[in-house]
């Protein structure tokens, strides 16, 4: 089953809110396996973001994060409102900083209590969130 945003946000609803929500679903729906050690949050063009999880992480190999040991129902958020004529590298830099803030905010979510948390473009490097 496909989680479309549209289905459950107003156009105007910002960024952030509507990850937020996506990934409180995911959080209330699912339990992670004990044996995932690194989430990546997946951007892809027209602007949406995928979560997967993995039993592996290593920081000098970004093929980690094409193992799909954890896949949520969920998982991807393709709707995002980000205008298209955004540049690759503006939406990476703010889904970071997105991302980040997310952690602050809900520190006890099951999701971030993996070791590693990451987010990136498929063809490019991932950064470590945490």
């Amino acid at each position: 089953m496909k989680f479309t945003i549209k289905s459950l946000f107003h156009k105007e609803q910002d960024i952030k809110e509507i990850v937020k929500q996506w990934i409180l679903s995911i959080d209330k729906e699912q339990s992670i396996p004990e044996d995932i050690v690194a989430l990546n949050f997946g951007l892809f063009e027209p602007y949406g973001i995928e979560l997967t999880g993995a039993k592996c992480y290593d920081e000098k190999n970004d093929d980690w994060a094409c193992e799909e040991d954890y896949v949520p129902e969920h998982r991807t958020c393709s709707d995002l409102n980000i205008p298209v004529n955004k540049g690759w590298e503006d939406v990476l830099n703010d889904m970071v900083a997105l991302l980040k803030e997310l952690i602050r905010e809900l520190p006890d979510l099951q999701l971030w209590q993996v070791e590693h948390i990451t987010t990136g473009f498929s063809e490019g490097d991932l950064i470590r969130v945490k």
